[in-house]
């Protein structure tokens, strides 16, 4: 989980908008996806080190990378730092439409949100039940996604085109 985690923090230290403005405006806008997506995976990663271990250790892009002893996050914190980074970038990345396979879009935040909500009461001891219903009729509105009239489509070798597919890895 934590190499994942550094991964991702390694990308965002280099894709700052002012390391990226020496590249064209599209591969700017290309590139400011690819970081919301690595925040998006960041937070995923952080999910399933927040399910698992509950109160873990924290880190960003914005530490030292030599001589750094991270800070511990209590669950709550944890949980609060995963819905604001996945509300701050879920507008940021590529609707499944524009999005390549094997690539993480809006859906899979929506859907991360959701599990987040689902399980609250848990990690914080508040449940929040209409956040997730909200989550979850966003993605359901949003039109890209739907129950295939096929049950074995999703899990087929070539199922790129299904519709039921939030984020495949």
């Amino acid at each position: 989980i934590y190499y994942n985690i550094a991964l991702c923090n390694e990308f965002l230290r280099n894709a700052t908008d002012e390391s990226i403005a020496r590249f064209t405006e599209q591969e700017q806008t290309e590139i400011r996806h690819y970081r919301a997506e690595a925040r998006f995976m960041r937070a995923l990663f952080y999910y399933h080190a927040l399910d698992l271990f509950r109160n873990i250790p924290f880190v960003t892009e914005n530490d030292p990378l030599v001589g750094y002893l991270p800070p511990r996050y209590t669950a709550q914190q944890i949980f609060d730092y995963i819905e604001s980074e996945l509300n701050a970038i879920k507008d940021e990345m590529l609707n499944k439409a524009n999005c390549p396979y094997g690539r993480a879009s809006q859906g899979a935040a929506y859907t991360l949100l959701a599990k987040l909500y689902l399980n609250a009461e848990v990690y914080t001891g508040t449940p929040q039940w209409e956040a997730c219903i909200k989550e979850c009729n966003d993605i359901l509105n949003s039109g890209q996604y739907q129950l295939e009239s096929d049950y074995l489509a999703p899990f087929k070798v070539y199922n790129e085109g299904s519709v039921e597919n939030i984020f495949v890895i």
